[in-house]
């Protein structure tokens, strides 16, 4: 047991602050230049800027002060391309702005917790139909998809809970769902990251037995927004 609390702190740490988190250039993926959005805006629709659309869209008071803040996901009108040429989706930004007396005041733009495409074998990360932002009771939330019609047998689900604390975004709960198509064994990770729990929950998808491991969370006591880097590649344990 001190072995793998030892191995998990290890890796938790690293994950935390990026180490190993492949950029998108080590994916052979060109880099983008983002635009640099306007600290300060009176409406919403001077946030998207030119050659980019607005995704999806959600409100809700982040920060407290009974404002209403938004947080929009935009994503490039110029698409991504595959090794072949094929197209895939644009890259995207993830912003949030702050209500304000007038307006709104920008206060993060992240271009990584939703990575870029790289295969079209691979089902869009971000499914904006499905609700995958969302902000209630001060939390925003972001879920990101894995499914790969070729070249894997894993899917999964990861879902980002970040409250506002002491001037950023830190991670609250993580939540990993997967389920292995080929024997329907089935892995869930949930992080709460208040509490420092960890459970780790494991079944098949043909019975409703599972087994529960409870463990303290390993790591830094709060990890940012930004240092979760990858959203497909964060992980608050090693892979077994």
């Amino acid at each position: 047991m001190r072995f793998v609390l030892a191995a998990l702190l290890v890796f938790a740490a690293s994950a935390a602050t990026g180490i190993g988190a492949a950029s998108a250039e080590d994916d052979g993926l060109p880099p983008v230049d983002y635009p640099t959005l306007p600290a300060a805006v009176a409406t919403r629709a001077e946030l998207v800027p030119a050659g980019w659309t607005l995704e999806a869209e959600a409100s809700g008071d982040l920060d407290g002060d009974k404002r209403t803040d938004l947080t929009l996901v935009l994503q490039s009108e110029k698409p991504d391309l595959d090794p072949t040429g094929e197209p895939l989706v644009g890259p995207r930004m993830l912003v949030v702005a702050f209500g304000a007396r007038k307006g709104y005041q920008r206060i993060t733009v992240n271009h990584q917790l939703i990575p870029r495409a790289s295969s079209r074998f691979v089902e869009d990360y971000f499914d904006a139909e499905s609700g995958a932002l969302s902000i209630k009771r001060g939390t925003l939330t972001i879920k990101l998809h894995y499914f790969a019609t070729m070249g894997g047998w894993g899917m999964w689900d990861k879902t980002y809970s970040f409250k506002w604390r002491k001037n950023e975004f830190v991670l609250s709960r993580f939540d990993h769902d997967y389920t292995h198509r080929a024997t329907g064994e089935t892995k869930r990770i949930i992080a709460d990251y208040g509490a420092r729990s960890l459970r780790v929950i494991t079944g098949n998808i043909q019975n409703d037995a599972t087994k529960t491991k409870k463990l303290r969370l390993p790591g830094p006591s709060a990890v940012t927004l930004e240092q979760v880097g990858d959203g497909m590649k964060f992980s608050p344990i090693p892979e077994e």
